[in-house]
C-alpha cells in the first residue's frame, strides 16, 4: 500500500495483496467505495444498477475464508464494475437500450466468472451506448455518462461508463468490451489504461459472440500492473469461445517485469495513412511516443505506414448483427431505438452475401498490410484517437484538422486492429484542451507480452495522476 495515496485511489495489486495479508477486510474496501457512489456518481452517471446485497455476501465471504487462513485468490476483495454489454446472471441486461429495458441475463460471461474465482467482486454494471455503438456513452434508456476531468466532455465510448467510475475512484477497475476501440477510447479521454489483447487472449461467451469476430473483453485501470494481474485471472482457452486462445504458459505480470526491450523497432503514424488528426494531439503524442523510444532505448525506424481505409468493411461485417437483435421491435417501437442504430438496422438489409464477400477480401488486405508493416517493425507508436474528448452529449465532431469528415472518423486509430487481431494499448501521454489524450502502443499478434512491457516502461518514464482531480 501507498501510505500517500487515498485508499480508493490504491491499484488492484495493493488492494487485492492487503487484503490476502488480512491487513485490510473486503468488506471495509466495498463500503468504502459503495459510499463514494452514493456520494460522487450522480452527475457523473458511471454506475445504472448495483448489487450491494450479492457484493456484501461476497465482501464477507472473502474475509472468512482470510481468517481461516485460506487464499481467496489474486483478486481477493476487490470490487470492480461490469460494463452492461456484459452478462451476470440474475442482473438486468439492457445492453444501453430502452427495448431491452426489462431483459434480465441467464448467464454469467466467462469473464466475470473469471474474475470472481481469482476474489474479484462485481458490484454493480456500468454505463454504454446502445448496444455499444458510439464512441460516446449516452443513451435513450440512461441519459448521459460524463468525464470526471471534465463533466461538459464525454469519458469516451462505448466503455465509458467503466472509464468514469474508475477514474473517478468509484471501483478500482472495471470490464469493458472493444469491437472498434472502446476499450481504447474512453482510457484515452480519461488517463486510463485500456489493453486489448490479441483476438481470443480473453474469452467470450457464453452466448452469441457476434459475426464479425472482433469484439474482445478486458478491462480499465489505473496502471498496466494491474491490466497485467487482471489478465493472468482471465486468459486461457473456453469451450465457448471457439476463437478462444490456450493459456500462454507464462505470467504477464512476471513477463512485464523481466522484458528486455532494448533495441525493439519502432515506427510512428499519425493516422495509419488515411486518417487525420488534431494537431495538438499529434505533438502531446508524438511528445510521449519519443520519451519511451529514447527512455527504453528502443530504435526508431523511418517505415512508411500507408493502409487503404476499411471503415466501409468494418461496418460491414458489424451490421447485420443488429438484424437479429432488432428484428423483434422495428417497426413496432422505433421510437425507442438510438437514430444511429435505426440507421444501420435499415443499412443491413440491404447487405448481402456480395457485400459481406467484398467486406471480408477488403479485410484480408489490412490484415496483410500490416503482415508486411510488422515484418519491418515490433510496435507501431500512435494516437489511441484524433482528438480530444468531445461534448458528452455527442455527437462526435464533423471536422477534425479542418477537414469535414464523417462520425467514424474519430475511432479510425483503433477499429483497424479490430479488424486485425492485433494487441493494442492506450496509456495516457499528457493533456488537450484540459482532458487527457492517450499513446496506442500496437504489436504483432500473440506478442501481447511486450505490448503490455512497452506500456509499463512508458509508465515509469512519464508517471500519471491516478485519479481525475474530482475524485479528491
Amino acid at each position: 500500500m501507498t501510505e500517500s495515496t487515498p485508499l480508493h485511489g490504491q491499484s488492484v495489486t495493493a488492494l487485492a495483496d492487503a487484503i490476502r495479508r488480512g491487513t485490510l477486510r473486503a468488506r471495509d474496501v466495498l463500503e468504502l467505495h459503495l459510499e463514494r457512489i452514493a456520494r460522487l456518481d450522480g452527475p457523473i452517471g458511471a454506475f445504472v444498477f448495483q448489487d450491494a446485497a450479492g457484493a456484501r455476501a461476497a465482501a464477507d465471504a472473502i474475509d472468512a475464508r482470510v481468517a481461516r487462513g485460506e487464499d481467496p485468490g489474486p483478486l481477493a476483495g476487490v470490487p470492480f464494475g461490469v460494463k452492461e454489454l456484459e452478462d451476470v446472471a440474475a442482473w438486468t441486461h439492457p445492453r444501453g437500450a430502452r427495448v431491452f429495458a426489462d431483459r434480465i441475463a441467464a448467464t454469467t460471461s466467462t469473464h466475470v466468472t473469471r474474475l470472481r474465482r481469482a476474489g474479484a467482486i462485481p458490484l454493480g454494471l456500468t454505463a454504454s451506448p446502445e448496444m455499444g455503438a458510439a464512441s460516446f456513452t449516452a443513451s435513450l434508456l440512461h441519459g448521459v455518462t460524463r468525464n470526471p476531468w471534465n463533466p461538459a466532455r464525454t469519458p469516451g465510448g462505448s466503455s465509458g461508463g467503466s472509464a468514469a467510475a474508475v477514474t473517478l475512484g468509484l471501483v478500482p477497475f472495471a470490464t469493458g468490451s472493444d469491437s472498434g476501440g472502446s476499450l481504447r477510447i474512453p482510457a484515452a479521454f480519461t488517463g486510463l489504461v485500456g489493453f486489448k489483447g490479441t483476438y481470443g487472449r480473453v474469452p467470450r461467451g457464453p452466448g452469441y459472440v457476434g459475426m464479425p469476430n472482433v469484439r474482445n473483453y478486458g478491462v480499465l485501470t489505473r496502471t498496466v500492473r494491474d491490466t497485467a494481474r487482471i489478465l493472468d485471472c482471465v486468459v486461457g482457452a473456453d469451450e465457448h469461445d471457439p476463437l478462444s486462445l490456450p493459456h500462454p504458459g507464462y505470467a504477464f505480470a512476471e513477463r512485464i517485469a523481466t522484458y528486455d526491450l532494448r533495441g525493439t523497432r519502432t515506427a510512428w503514424t499519425t493516422d495509419l495513412g488515411f486518417g487525420v488528426c488534431e494537431p495538438e494531439v499529434a505533438r502531446v503524442v508524438r511528445a510521449a511516443a519519443d520519451r519511451l523510444v529514447a527512455g527504453a532505448e528502443l530504435a526508431a525506424t523511418d517505415v512508411a505506414i500507408t493502409l487503404a481505409d476499411p471503415e466501409e468493411s468494418w461496418r460491414i461485417l458489424m451490421t447485420p448483427d443488429l438484424l437479429d437483435a432488432y428484428a423483434p421491435f422495428i417497426p413496432a417501437r422505433e421510437d425507442e431505438v438510438n437514430p444511429m442504430l435505426r440507421f444501420l438496422y435499415a443499412s443491413a438489409d440491404s447487405i448481402g452475401a456480395r457485400e459481406i464477400g467484398r467486406a471480408a477480401l477488403v479485410r484480408d488486405g489490412v490484415v496483410q498490410s500490416l503482415a508486411a508493416i510488422f515484418a519491418q517493425v515490433d510496435l507501431l507508436l500512435m494516437p489511441t484517437t484524433p482528438i480530444p474528448a468531445f461534448a458528452a452529449e455527442g455527437p462526435p465532431p464533423g471536422t477534425i484538422d479542418g477537414r469535414a469528415v464523417g462520425p467514424i472518423a474519430s475511432v479510425a486509430q483503433t477499429y483497424v486492429f479490430n479488424l486485425s487481431g492485433h494487441p493494442a494499448i492506450s496509456v495516457p501521454a499528457g493533456m488537450v484542451d484540459g482532458t487527457p489524450v492517450g499513446l496506442q502502443i500496437v504489436g504483432r499478434r500473440h506478442e501481447d507480452d511486450r505490448v503490455l512491457a512497452a506500456a509499463a516502461r512508458f509508465e515509469a518514464l512519464q508517471p500519471w495522476p491516478l485519479l481525475a482531480p474530482a475524485a479528491g
